[in-house]
């Protein structure tokens, strides 16, 4: 939702909605977030909120299946009820992390562009969780060197210094930063079509991704989200 005209956003007309379930170093107990989950569907179409787009930039290594898992179920709510819930796949390399496991969301794994200038060297990060036999993620986006906005006195710039970018914005990779970028991507295209269903959403960019062809189809789903071809 970047306005900057440096930086700009994917979905520079959204509207950021923060519901702070953690603490200030990044610590969080799972039953925060579902009861977060939960407030965003209640409150999902207050006035001036009209949420459409949830970002889950985290997860957890529960080793309940997504059928019985309490997190799981939050989020398959909130689907249901209209959300896209975006959820970032994790950065193991294996298995996806919970919630990414449900089947009911749009799990995004990191993409490495390596040079923005040119397309044969796009690749799956490293990192990047893939899933397995039973789930993998339902397509990439870009993750790796995203720049994004920081505060100066946050745990993120105190440890990473070397990643401050122009003093106000901050250089990342992982999985957490593909399923942002996902989010946008999501927005964008709901903004353009507001009518479109989570399940429809889905099978648009997952049936609109380009391929990547330095990477094996099982680490990757669909391929790289293309939200231009998923707006057509």
């Amino acid at each position: 939702a970047g306005r900057n005209s440096s930086n700009r956003g994917i979905a520079r007309n959204a509207r950021l909605l923060n519901v702070r379930a953690g603490a200030a170093d990044g610590s969080v107990d799972v039953s925060q977030v579902i009861a977060s989950i939960d407030w965003v569907v209640e409150h999902r179409n207050d006035p001036g909120m009209n949420v459409r787009v949830l970002n889950l930039s985290f997860g957890t290594e529960s080793p309940q299946s997504y059928q019985i898992d309490p997190l799981a179920h939050a989020v398959e709510s909130a689907w249901r009820n209209g959300i896209v819930v975006v959820v970032a796949a994790g950065n193991s390399g294996g298995a996806l992390t919970d919630p990414a496991i449900d089947p009911y969301v749009l799990t995004v794994g990191a993409a490495d562009i390596g040079d923005p200038g040119r397309t044969s060297d796009d690749k799956v990060a490293d990192f990047s969780s893939v899933g397995d036999s039973s789930r993998r993620v339902d397509l990439v986006a870009p993750g790796v060197s995203i720049i994004s906005s920081v505060s100066a006195d946050s745990l993120a710039a105190d440890e990473h210094p070397e990643a401050i970018v122009s003093g106000t914005y901050i250089k990342g990779s992982g999985t957490s930063q593909a399923a942002a970028v996902a989010s946008g991507a999501v927005a964008d295209l709901l903004s353009a079509h507001p009518n479109l269903t989570p399940d429809q959403v889905k099978g648009l960019l997952t049936v609109t991704a380009t391929r990547l062809w330095n990477s094996p189809s099982s680490a990757q789903g669909a391929g790289l989200i293309n939200v231009d071809l998923a707006d057509t």
